[in-house]
Formats: C-alpha cells, structure tokens, sequence
C-alpha cells in the first residue's frame, strides 16, 4: 500500500509545485529553527535542515512520506535566507542589485525506513534597479517570507536579468529533480 505523503513546508509556492506534479499530500508545518550548521558546507548545511524538518515532521506522522525542502540565497559570501523584517529586505535587496548570486534548494525524502538528500543550484543575474522600486516591492509584504527577499515568480521577476539553472530551484522547489528522486524513493525497499 502506498504510504500517505506530507510536505513539511507551508510555503504556498512548494504546494502550488507539488500540485502541478499532481502528487496527492497534505502540509504540516515543521517546527524547527531554521539554522544553518556553520560547520558543514552550504550544500550539506542545506539538504541537513530539509533532513531536520521532514524528521520533525515524520516523528509525529511516523506511517507516512515526507518532502522537504529549504532554500538559501548566496551573494558575495553572505547566506541570505528569509529577511527578518523590512529593513532586512531592503538590505538584501540593495546587496542582489546589479549581480549574479547563487539560490541553493536542498531536498529530503523521508520515511520510516529510507531517506533520499538532494540539492540543486542556479545562478541568478539580477539589474540594477533603483530604491524607489525595492521600497515598494518590500512595503507590498510580498518578499518578506522568501530567501533573498525575492520572488522570481512574482514582482520579484521584475529584478531578474537572467538565470542559469532551475527555474524552480529558485521558486524552493526543483520539481524535475524531485520527480526522478521520487521514482527512485518510491521504488526503493
């Protein structure tokens, strides 16, 4: 019998993703503080804090599948995740203007009995833009529950002058790793 899946995120982008894979799921939030491991690179750091909220989660849903995910934003050495609060987003956003950084998504599948680890990365190139159009992409509220306080699927598209990668890799969700990594899980003891 195939086991029920849980995403472990409330993200309304990673729902929208899974949905248009047409996997059947329900959301549970994970509680868990979202803290990057210093002590290990940012790829292992990523996929080990998608491991920490689908265990968070599995341990109180322990029959079904979990997918997880979390994603960071890399400029210039600094780890960006989700702006504090305004002042935060405007800063990250002045920092973004006119340069390429990297959005890294790490992945866990996990279940009672396996666990899968992925990342993915992609390159993202931003314009120049001016402070009257961060003010009022930070004041709409809409950056301030993403990393890098943007949104490539939303206003946020306005600021993107190329990218090299997933397209949902920076939307928190590579769908097209996550199918294969699905398929392999799925058939897996």
């Amino acid at each position: 019998m195939q086991k029920h899946t849980i995403l472990a995120s409330q993200s309304p982008r990673r729902r929208e993703l899974l949905n248009l894979m047409g996997i059947p799921f329900t959301t549970v939030n994970p509680n868990v503080d979202e803290v990057i491991n210093p002590n290990l690179s940012l790829e292992n750091a990523i996929e080990e804090l998608a491991y920490i909220k689908a265990l968070d989660v599995l341990n109180r849903h322990p029959e079904a599948n979990i997918i997880s995910a979390d994603t960071i934003v890399v400029c210039e050495n600094e780890v960006m995740g989700k702006p504090v609060n305004e002042e935060d987003a405007i800063r990250m956003l002045k920092q973004l203007s006119g340069k390429k950084h990297e959005v890294i998504t790490g992945v866990c599948l996990l279940s009672s009995d396996k666990e899968v680890r992925f990342h993915t990365k992609t390159l993202v190139e931003f314009y120049e833009y001016d402070e009257e159009f961060v003010k009022a992409y930070v004041q709409s509220k809409v950056p301030l529950d993403k990393a890098g306080a943007y949104g490539i699927q939303d206003k946020g598209a306005l600021l993107v002058k190329g990218i090299e990668g997933d397209y949902y890799t920076v939307m928190g969700l590579p769908i097209s790793e996550l199918y294969r990594a699905l398929k392999k899980f799925n058939q897996e003891g």
